[in-house]
């Protein structure tokens, strides 16, 4: 009977921490808009989350910080534009760009940070926008 109520305890502890840290993203997504990509999420439960971070990773698939946004509370939705995706690149990575991004999601000391789902970006530019960006970058 102890052993039961020991387990019974124990599995109360572990409920009651993992519960401590948890969000639920209702929605993630990451969408291109001309020259910059805007990042859109809303959560559900926020309880203990400090901060959101957004990464984002380019073709070498390495996460690198982009900003930070403090945590609301329960039920927020969050936007924020990144107007660096896609600044000056090679030509190659300027008619065509793949982003990925994703939110790490820092909690208080008690809890590790976990990360949303990754949402890929495909930003096409045309051919003649191309020549035209490279004209003037010529000059500059």
């Amino acid at each position: 009977m102890k052993f039961m109520a020991t387990i019974l305890a124990l599995l109360f502890i572990a409920t009651t921490v993992s519960s401590a840290g948890d969000v639920a993203l209702q929605s993630f997504q990451a969408r291109s808009q001309g020259k910059s990509v805007s990042v859109e999420w809303r959560s559900g439960v926020e309880t203990g989350v400090m901060r959101y971070e957004i990464e984002r990773a380019g073709a070498d698939g390495v996460f690198r910080l982009v900003a930070a946004v403090d945590a609301k509370g329960n039920g927020h939705s969050y936007q924020f534009t990144d107007d660096e995706a896609f600044g000056k690149r090679d030509e190659q990575s300027v008619i065509q760009s793949n982003l990925t991004y994703r939110l790490r999601i820092v909690r208080d000391s008690k809890a590790p940070a976990s990360y949303s789902n990754t949402v890929v970006v495909t930003h096409s530019v045309s051919g003649i926008k191309r020549t035209w960006g490279m004209i003037k970058e010529m000059f500059r």
